[in-house]
């Protein structure tokens, strides 16, 4: 009997552990991602029309926005749950967009945060960024809006 009910109560612990889980190995607690600037293309380079319409188009695509105000050039998205392979409602991350010209902008400033659910019976959001999940938003706005595309 005793035996059993050691067995049942490590199975709720291991049960409980898995249940859990941990932040990605790519989350960096604590800190900002910082802004990362992208030297826009030919197409879009001092056409700050153009420069919105695709920045905003391509974010669209997969998320929601959250926050939009053309006139003085600022984006920021919603959260969006299950990045870089993170559990699906203790993981999150968001993209800031910011023009500082917008008039003939030459440049597009960008940022993500990322948040860890660390307890879920308190709702605790550990605050701080995904390298990986930076570095995708970079390449991809850097690909469509950018002159060159970083390799790393």
């Amino acid at each position: 009997m005793r035996r059993a009910r050691m067995l049942g109560m490590l199975m709720a612990v291991t049960l409980a552990l898995i249940c859990t889980g941990c932040a990605p190995n790519t989350f960096v607690k604590g800190q900002s991602a910082g802004w990362k600037t992208i030297v826009l293309n030919d197409t879009v380079k001092g056409d700050y029309t153009a420069a919105w319409a695709k920045t905003v188009d391509t974010i669209a695509r997969d998320y929601d926005i959250e926050m939009l105000e053309k006139e003085s050039g600022y984006l920021r998205t919603g959260w969006k749950y299950g990045i870089s392979g993170g559990t699906y409602n203790r993981y999150r991350g968001r993209i800031t967009i910011k023009y500082s010209d917008t008039e003939a902008p030459e440049e597009v400033e960008v940022k993500t945060d990322a948040n860890w659910l660390s307890d879920p019976a308190y709702g605790l959001w550990v605050e701080g960024f995904d390298r990986s999940f930076n570095r995708d938003v970079y390449v991809n706005l850097s690909g469509i809006l950018g002159r060159t595309v970083p390799t790393d």
